[in-house]
């Protein structure tokens, strides 16, 4: 798995750093400017360069201590401060380094559970179009006996109602999820395959007798209209495609059989 933090992770990181380095810079300068002084240890002159000064605080602010220039004086007491300083921010860095990478495995782990649930919901819609396929051709060469028309519908309606129940709520959790909504292709696959799906119904729908007497069909129907029309909702704001437009005409098409129906 490769590493690759998010910009706005990076942004953070790379802040925070930054905001150690100006801390240590800052520090340097208030040794600089306040009373007490920045003895040379091999030579004991005092030390007059700023930047000497500077580099004394990022070895303080590191808590590397070299020992080659010593404070005396005021600074001194600022060196404890700085260096507890020091230890926080680098702390809170390095906090910040591991959560991103924590961020990024939740993501890739996110994404392989959804790639296998896309791959799941596919193959049951898949299942769930064969079927209707299937009961279409066996109406029309009339292996199915006419008793039992509506009930073997009904009971394929049962299932793709929950196959689509699951694909709406899939696509509709996916849009606030971890790893961020799926990729266009991969929802307008899902789309189309209920779009199949709800076709190959319509048209098994118009083989029934009038006004079949069955509650979980109509159930079946309504609520399969139900979440297409949630999925219609959400992704004709968000993505426009004509499989989507399809999308429509074919639920409105089923909600019509439903009330024909009732």
């Amino acid at each position: 798995m490769i590493f690759k933090p998010s910009r706005e992770q990076l942004k953070k990181t790379i802040s925070l750093v930054l905001v150690w380095v100006l801390i240590a810079v800052a520090f340097g300068f208030l040794y600089y400017f306040l009373p007490g002084e920045l003895i040379n240890s091999g030579t004991g002159n005092p030390v007059t360069s700023i930047f000497d000064f500077i580099y004394f605080s990022f070895v303080t602010i590191l808590t590397i201590g070299y020992g080659d220039i010593s404070a005396v004086g005021f600074i001194r007491s600022l060196t404890a401060v700085e260096g507890l300083i020091g230890w926080i921010l680098f702390g809170l860095i390095v906090y910040k380094v591991v959560s991103v990478k924590e961020d990024v495995i939740l993501r890739e782990v996110h994404k392989l559970s959804n790639d296998q649930y896309l791959s799941r919901i596919r193959n049951f819609l898949f299942i769930s179009n064969t079927n209707l396929v299937r009961f279409i051709k066996e109406v029309q060469s009339k292996k199915i006996a006419k008793d039992a028309v509506i009930y073997e519908l009904s009971v394929i309606s049962t299932t793709l109602k929950s196959n689509i129940e699951d694909t709406t709520r899939f696509l509709l959790m996916n849009k606030d999820s971890v790893a961020g909504e799926l990729e266009e292709e991969e929802t307008l696959i899902l789309i189309n395959g209920v779009n199949l799906c709800i076709a190959n119904f319509v048209n098994a729908l118009i083989m029934l007798p009038k006004h079949p007497r069955d509650y979980v069909l109509y159930e079946n129907i309504f609520r399969i209209v139900e979440s297409t029309k949630k999925m219609y909702n959400y992704y004709n704001i968000h993505m426009k495609n004509q499989r989507i437009e399809d999308l429509k005409m074919l639920y409105t098409k089923l909600e019509d059989f439903g009330r024909t129906y009732q």
